[in-house]
């Protein structure tokens, strides 16, 4: 919600010749982010958890697009580089909740970069086993040997306005769908 608007605010300073089509598209995309959001605050009064997921054969790369395109439109010192693998077969996602690994994790990368910089997104069939591999990478300043072991814990933080929950409900939200989620870290080169 924040971005999309964060792209009007700047499409109508800048009196951008293609502000009805972008109005259009964020205010869409603001009302169908308004109803996830109902959809999973509902959820949680009624549960205290994360919504169960429905996976649901889904195609991935449209998702990850529309997510990058929110990122991008937002945040114009950040390149994002697409290398999403042509014909990828529909994998069972709960769509909503994978919406917010994505989420979590460019607002991450984008944080942890101060807004500028690259994010590398790929897509590929593994052709070992069959599952579709994807990798979200940064060139941010890469993750302290001190907080590698406590990345996914709940509560966990460097931010001092996080709240530690991200990682966390990403590892959660994958593993629930039968992924699986791994880092890699270099300090000062990126994650």
């Amino acid at each position: 919600i924040k971005l999309s608007a964060e792209r009007l605010r700047k499409k109508f300073l800048e009196g951008a010749a293609d502000f009805n089509a972008v109005f259009d598209d964020s205010s869409r995309t603001i009302i169908q982010e308004v109803d996830g959001l109902k959809r999973l605050l509902d959820e949680f009064s009624e549960f205290a958890r994360l919504p169960r997921p429905n996976p649901l054969p889904h195609p991935i790369a449209p998702l990850i697009e529309g997510e990058i395109r929110l990122f991008a439109g937002a945040h114009r010192d950040i390149e994002f580089i697409r290398d999403l693998q042509a014909g990828l077969p529909d994998v069972p996602i709960d769509h909503d909740q994978m919406k917010r690994v994505f989420i979590n994790l460019f607002k991450n990368a984008v944080e942890v970069m101060d807004g500028k910089g690259r994010i590398w997104v790929s897509a590929r069939l593994a052709p070992a086993d069959g599952m579709v591999r994807i990798e979200v990478a940064d060139n941010g300043p890469g993750i302290s040997s001190e907080d590698v072991s406590r990345l996914f814990e709940p509560y966990f933080s460097t931010k001092p306005e996080g709240t530690g929950l991200g990682l966390g409900i990403v590892r959660r939200v994958v593993e629930e769908m039968g992924g699986t989620i791994a880092f890699a870290s270099e300090p000062g080169k990126g994650t």
